[in-house]
């Protein structure tokens, strides 16, 4: 069985090193005033980290570099690189641009449902879900990210339910200014959700995003996220 080490050895992912970073920014700080560079959540990788390490490097040299810890992830991330891209062409200054991004990151919210926990759990990015990994099988446990990592909601018996409950959650929000639903390998039902959602929030405006293959290892299949920045009295991003 010449495929069987794949299944003893699950893939995993690592973030960037310090010189990846600094190697990328070397370069683009050739032909920019300054950089604006917006990670992943630090509670759930180690990337922030290796960024803040080259930015830092390069500071000695005059050069601009401020990095953002979105406390997110795949598209809550997305839409705060997506807005701060829209403000940079606006000309917006970069330590304006520093702090706006910094001042959208609250109002990112995301939430979601896995057919599994499993992949999380290998990966070591469960954060507070773990408590959830001893459900009834068939269970669908929807999570959202609090604080930077995992954090369990509540749990619903099928897919159907668990959809409507994305449905419910961007319903109660206010003030939404974007809106996007992530897939991981189920694009239909991705693609029925954004045209449910369009009664909500112009459809045209949703984006619907594929999770990275990095993101995926840890999501695994069936993963259904929506991800806005909105106003979500009663919950903490």
């Amino acid at each position: 069985m010449p495929n069987a080490r794949l299944f003893q050895h699950p893939a995993s992912t690592s973030q960037p090193p310090p010189q990846d970073f600094f190697n990328v920014y070397q370069e683009l700080i050739k032909a920019s005033d300054g950089i604006l560079s917006i990670h992943i959540s630090s509670k759930l990788s180690g990337t922030y980290e290796s960024a803040v390490v080259a930015a830092k490097k390069l500071m000695p040299e005059g050069r601009q570099i401020e990095v953002v810890d979105s406390l997110s992830v795949t598209m809550g991330l997305g839409l705060l690189v997506i807005e701060a891209a829209r403000m940079a062409r606006a000309g917006v200054s970069l330590s304006e641009l520093f702090e706006k991004t910094k001042l959208m990151v609250p109002d990112i919210h995301l939430l979601g449902f896995f057919d599994t926990l499993k992949y999380l759990a290998l990966g070591g990015r469960i954060g507070k879900a773990k408590a959830m990994l001893g459900s009834v099988l068939d269970v669908k446990p929807i999570l959202t990210v609090k604080d930077g990592e995992y954090m369990p909601i509540s749990q619903v018996r099928n897919r159907a339910r668990a959809a409507d409950r994305l449905f419910e959650f961007v319903s109660k929000a206010t003030n939404i200014k974007n809106l996007s639903v992530i897939y991981s390998t189920t694009p239909d039902e991705a693609q029925t959700l954004a045209e449910r959602l369009g009664s909500v929030f112009p459809r045209e405006q949703i984006v619907i995003s594929q999770l990275s293959s990095a993101l995926g290892v840890h999501g695994g299949p069936g993963v259904l996220f929506v991800a806005m920045r909105a106003s979500m009295p009663g919950l903490a991003r």
